[in-house]
């Protein structure tokens, strides 16, 4: 009866992992914990393993084990009386695509398959080396769903002396060596695990093509390419039309281009992480990390080209990998490069155009000529206030690895980010909340930062030397150390005597995402 209920419910989840459009994010794994806890019972009934468990070891660097390998021959003599050496188990001298037994005719269902004896000791001696190059292994077959998870996670259980629910939960298991990045053997491993099941998916770690990040922390995401579907083009309505369903205290992006304001509701783009859309006249991309609380607007041009994103189904740092539709190259979302693909190497760097994160109110107080993205966009989600990935908005708590933790603010602290080329800078929204008003330097460049009315989020204009005393955002105004009262607008400062300072690139981030995805990201602390 077991082995049925947990057939059952591998079938519910492989049919919610392999839907087109309607698959969600399976942030903490618990559906896939489950699933992995269920197939034990399906080993203990089919007994392929017996005798074998016990010449595990579960503690890591508790032994060293080596590979008995036959001896060769010396000075002539035959050595097949049985005459053996040993030699240390190098993962990376493996082939440990090996360990990959199943395959896409298979799907999800490839947990419920029995371990065959051969590849039951290859994982033995991958558990039990205690070396630090298997690791990178270890985390990938605890993180991914397969037959042998279950193993996976028991030994890493026994190794640090607790049990997670999740491999991310030993952050000293990420601790990986830097000289260990990209052994050949490793990425095709890599490549192999993920078309074994999402085919797709693996078509993107491609092991010959150029990278920019580790592919150790390349990690599954728990959705199929664009099963979190974006936006393409989508409606947009009048504020009457939207007045039925839309909340004055609902947070959204808002945009404006060429005189073109638009507002995209938090509420429906974090079923979407991704607008392809057309602002002002520009080809831009709205790319939302939900896990880094990043809302990036990037201008879609580059040279003669436009780039058009979907979203790849894996992350780096719990931030989200885009892939183009050009050349199918996955891209950083926060940094706006390519970091896996053909396009890496070629010195492209996507401009990050201005937008505020506001309230619904707010932003229509200051736009009333402004449009908003509406509920219609040809998928079924529940679009109201506040449902979207609440459970993680409300929890200080990160679902995925991030190595980097600096603690001069909380991981999910939100930030607002400024970029001027190369340089970045964070502001604390609460520092925000309380001074209104920050003067700064961003890469040689002087800029003032403004909250918003409702301190959600921030504005950025170069100040051209001017000193600014004071700020009045619900008023819309900005005053200089002469008195001189200018008007703030989405594009740029308007001075007493038609003086004009232009805005700069800026959004929304959590700090986490700053440190693990920038190495000159600065913060600012007064």
């Amino acid at each position: 009866m077991r082995m049925l209920i947990g057939a059952t419910l591998l079938l519910l989840l492989a049919l919610a992992l392999t839907a087109c459009d309607d698959t969600e994010r399976l942030p903490t794994q618990e559906q896939v914990e489950e699933a992995g806890q269920e197939q034990s019972v399906v080993a203990e009934a089919e007994d392929t393993r017996t005798g074998q468990a016990e010449s595990q070891s579960l503690h890591g660097g508790a032994e060293v084990v080596t590979r008995v390998e036959p001896q060769e021959e010396q000075d002539g003599q035959d050595q097949s009386s049985g005459d053996t050496t040993e030699r240390p188990f190098d993962p990376d001298a493996e082939d440990l695509s090996q360990l990959i037994y199943w395959g896409p005719d298979d799907g999800f269902f490839g947990v419920l398959l029995p371990i065959p004896s051969t590849v039951q000791y290859l994982l033995d001696l991958l558990l039990a080396s205690g070396s630090s190059a298997a690791d990178k292994y270890i985390v990938d077959l605890a993180a991914y769903p397969n037959p042998m998870r279950e193993q996976v996670m028991s030994h890493l259980a026994a190794r640090y002396g607790f049990a997670h629910s999740t491999v991310y939960e030993y952050r000293e298991l990420f601790e990986f060596d830097p000289a260990d990045t990209s052994t050949p053997a490793y990425l095709r491993f890599k490549q192999a695990l993920f078309a074994a099941s999402l085919k797709e998916i693996s078509q993107f770690l491609d092991p010959d093509a150029a990278r920019s990040i580790d592919a150790r922390e390349v990690m599954w995401g728990g959705v199929v390419v664009d099963g979190i579907p974006p936006l393409e083009h989508p409606n947009q309505i009048w504020p009457a039309q939207a007045a039925e369903w839309i909340l004055d205290s609902d947070i959204v992006v808002g945009v404006e281009i060429n005189g073109d304001a638009r507002a995209y509701p938090i509420r429906i783009i974090a079923w979407h992480e991704m607008v392809n859309d057309t602002i002002g006249g520009v080809p831009v991309s709205l790319a939302y990390c939900t896990l880094c609380g990043s809302a990036i607007l990037f201008d879609g041009r580059f040279g003669d080209t436009v780039y058009r994103f979907g979203t790849s189904g894996l992350l780096y740092r719990s931030n989200k990998l885009m892939y183009d539709r050009n050349t199918r190259t996955l891209w950083n979302q926060f940094t706006g490069r390519p970091a896996w693909g053909p396009l890496v190497g070629e010195g492209i760097r996507l401009e990050v155009l201005p937008v505020v994160v506001s309230t619904w109110a707010d932003w229509y107080a200051q736009h009333p000529d402004t449009t908003v993205l509406s509920l219609e966009t040809g998928f079924i989600r529940d679009y109201g206030s506040g449902v979207a990935y609440n459970d993680y908005f409300s929890s200080s708590l990160t679902w995925f690895n991030v190595p980097v933790v600096d603690g001069r603010l909380a991981q999910k602290d939100d930030v607002y980010v400024v970029r001027l080329g190369e340089a970045l800078t964070a502001y604390p929204i609460k520092t925000l909340v309380r001074q209104v008003l920050i003067q700064d330097d961003v890469g040689g460049v002087p800029i003032v930062v403004i909250a918003t009315a409702e301190r959600a989020g921030a504005r950025s204009y170069e100040s051209g030397g001017f000193t600014f005393s004071s700020a009045d955002p619900e008023a819309g105004t900005l005053t200089d150390s002469e008195g001189g009262e200018w008007a703030i607008t989405e594009d740029q400062l308007v001075g007493p005597d038609g003086q004009s300072l232009p805005r700069v690139g800026g959004h929304n981030a959590y700090w986490f995402a700053v440190t693990n995805q920038t190495e000159n990201g600065r913060l600012w602390e007064g």
